[in-house]
């Protein structure tokens, strides 16, 4: 029983630091399964993601009602090589054809969602695309021993050690057809540049430390900002069982004139069937005021049917949807709940497709009936392909 406990045990180690289960930089959904389409080809394996949602949008509420088609999208691959059972190598890249299939300059809409200079706006009532090249990095890792593991990540454009993994790949909010409306304040670093990551990890325990360019790109989002470095964060994981993953995170980007300190905590549970994330997170500004966003998201995945929740508090400065003024400002916190389903046709064990609907709820709406109407709503219509 004692040397079944210990195989197990080292099993389980080693597969909790498997860097093909790593959804974006060195970041892993919880759960065993690594989110890919593997093949191997010698002693390579070659994997392959893909994620695409064909949506229509209408609103209600607003005298000015949109009704807009757009396409969210990803696309990820990459090469493993294990040396012996001690070292590896992985190849790894990302891209979004977002800049092409949103095709508003200023992305798709959304109401009531902002999106800062500092990400990428500034934009009001919508969401801004992915950039065209989201990683393109290189991961290089050692064991000293069975349950034990060293490893360097090199990225010219990839996600540095902060926060939970970004929400179009993590694996509660990967069915989603639209943003969270915290996406300004927790989501906005994922696609840096010049991104070097060392970690130590155990089977419990990963620490990680980064240094980054924090990248912002504007227009059409094809570009890469590739200034120096002036960014850096650390974050610590607590992983108790392969299902479940806890970290902490801090960083602080940007120059010195305009820097931003974020501070992360998150929960994720996920099996084959379920996910589930917590997230905290606080952004404090140089110039002065602080903002914090809560979020909550739930995925129930059967053969063909999927059911998901976000639930959001999220602060927001005072008079929106005016234009912020320039210094510190006041906030207030908002509310935003989506629900969402898909049924998909094709449920294989590579490939899905399937038809689904979001909708959103504001709580704070009737305080801006001018703006917004009573009760305002969108309602997102959407084919999904995606693998596994």
């Amino acid at each position: 029983m004692i040397k079944y406990a210990l195989t197990l045990l080292l099993a389980t180690a080693a597969l909790a630091q498997d860097p093909l289960r790593n959804v974006s930089g060195t970041t892993p959904n919880p759960g065993a399964a690594a989110p890919w389409i593997q093949s191997k080809h010698g002693l390579w394996t070659v994997f392959l993601g893909y994620d695409a949602h064909i949506t229509s949008v209408t609103e209600s509420g607003p005298d000015e009602q949109r009704a807009e088609f757009f396409s969210t999208n990803w696309v990820a691959g990459g090469v493993h090589r294990a040396f012996g059972d001690r070292g590896f190598l992985l190849l790894r890249w990302r891209g979004s054809l977002e800049p092409f299939t949103i095709t508003d300059d200023e992305g798709y809409p959304q109401m009531l969602q902002y999106v800062s200079a500092e990400s990428g706006g500034v934009l009001i009532d919508r969401m801004r695309p992915h950039d065209l090249i989201g990683e393109a990095a290189v991961h290089v890792g050692w064991r000293p021993t069975q349950s034990t593991l060293v490893h360097v990540y090199g990225a010219a454009v990839g996600d540095p050690a902060l926060g939970a993994a970004p929400y179009a790949l993590r694996a509660s909010g990967a069915d989603f057809a639209e943003a969270p409306f915290a996406y300004d304040i927790q989501e906005n670093w994922h696609d840096s540049t010049k991104v070097v990551t060392a970690g130590f990890a155990t089977r419990f325990l990963s620490l990680e430390g980064s240094v980054f360019h924090d990248a912002v790109t504007f227009g059409d989002h094809t570009e890469i900002d590739n200034g120096d470095i002036d960014s850096n964060s650390v974050r610590l994981t607590f992983t108790p069982t392969q299902n479940i993953a806890i970290q902490v995170s801090r960083g602080e980007l940007g120059e010195d004139d305009a820097q931003r300190k974020i501070t992360s905590a998150s929960a994720s549970y996920g099996t084959e069937h379920a996910a589930v994330t917590a997230l905290w997170t606080r952004r404090e500004h140089d110039f002065g005021g602080e903002e914090t966003a809560y979020g909550f998201e739930l995925a129930l995945r059967g053969t063909r049917n999927t059911f998901m929740g976000r639930a959001e508090w999220v602060d927001r400065y005072r008079g929106f949807p005016a234009p912020p003024a320039a210094g510190p400002f006041l906030t207030e916190q908002t509310t935003h709940f989506a629900v969402g389903y898909i049924f998909d046709v094709i449920s294989g064990t590579r490939h899905r497709a399937g038809v689904g609907v979001n909708i959103d709820y504001h709580t704070q709406s009737h305080e801006l009936p001018d703006e917004y109407g009573h009760k305002p709503q969108s309602v997102y219509l959407f084919a999904r392909f995606r693998s596994r």
